[in-house]
């Protein structure tokens, strides 16, 4: 819990430190990128850190290619 705490105000701080500059300069998609690869990478971080199972990304691939690899051979 504490480990997640400390995840958690990391990314806050660096998002205060971030988002004013890009707010200054009026880039509001760069905000909105920002913002969701902060909140992505903070949730598989913590989830990491509590043991959570995150799936391989490469497994879904080769999921859904099987039946096509299968149709061609």
């Amino acid at each position: 819990m504490l480990k997640s705490l400390g995840v958690l105000l990391t990314f806050i701080t660096i998002a205060l430190f971030q988002i004013p500059q890009l707010a200054k300069e009026k880039l509001t998609r760069e905000i909105v990128i920002f913002s969701f690869l902060m909140v992505f990478t903070a949730v598989i971080v913590i989830g990491k850190i509590n043991n959570v199972s995150i799936p391989n990304p490469l497994e879904l691939i080769a999921f859904t290619m099987k039946p096509l690899i299968q149709l061609f051979s």
